[in-house]
């Protein structure tokens, strides 16, 4: 179902819609200054952010030409300077942008990348109509027994996505979402990394 006004939204797929040779980070120093990748999926804006916190390419077939929106072992939204740029001049809210050096397996630094810290956290996973599957009372791991483990098929809340463009999920926080705004700038101006599937309104 979706309004007459055809509000839509997008799941965006990383790592698709990309370059041809593309640059893929598989190294970083997070850990070292005080970071992991969930730190930037708590909704929550990170103060005392060290500038010199950076992601390679340290093995030789993952250099190439940096996506827009970056190819990374953590999967973590990064993006370029020339996105970001869009993104602003467009009034694209809710990002925390982060700077972060990246760097190729000869230690060159490509400059303008910052971390995207979507900082609305929304309660909007329909879990009626949504297909998804939990973790199981006996997991291994107690701190997730009951969670949801992985989704097959997402819908969402319409009237929670009133006013944003770019939501993270409160339910299943490695899940993020973007408007037909955002899809349209990303699109329009050629960028890769992504391609975007809608997802169901109610």
């Amino acid at each position: 179902m979706r309004r007459m006004d055809g509000m839509k939204w997008f799941k965006p797929i990383p790592c698709d819609n990309t370059v041809k040779d593309p640059l893929v980070c598989d190294f970083d120093s997070f850990e070292e200054h005080g970071f992991n990748e969930e730190d930037f999926r708590s909704g929550q804006k990170i103060g005392h952010w060290n500038k010199n916190i950076f992601m390679q390419a340290k093995k030789k077939k993952n250099d190439g030409d940096p996506d827009d929106a970056l190819q990374n072992y953590r999967m973590i939204p990064i993006y370029s300077e020339r996105l970001i740029q869009e993104l602003n001049k467009k009034d694209i809210t809710g990002i925390q942008y982060l700077p972060i050096k990246i760097m190729r397996p000869n230690n060159i630094c490509l400059s303008g990348f910052c971390i995207a810290n979507f900082l609305n956290y929304v309660d909007a996973f329909d879990y009626e109509r949504s297909v998804y599957d939990r973790f199981s009372n006996d997991f291994p791991n107690p701190n997730v027994r009951g969670e949801i483990a992985g989704i097959l098929r997402y819908v969402l809340k319409e009237a929670k996505l009133k006013d944003m463009d770019v939501i993270r999920l409160k339910e299943y926080n490695q899940s993020f979402f973007v408007s037909e705004r955002f899809k349209k700038i990303f699109e329009h101006n050629k960028f890769t990394g992504y391609s975007f599937k809608e997802v169901e309104l109610v």
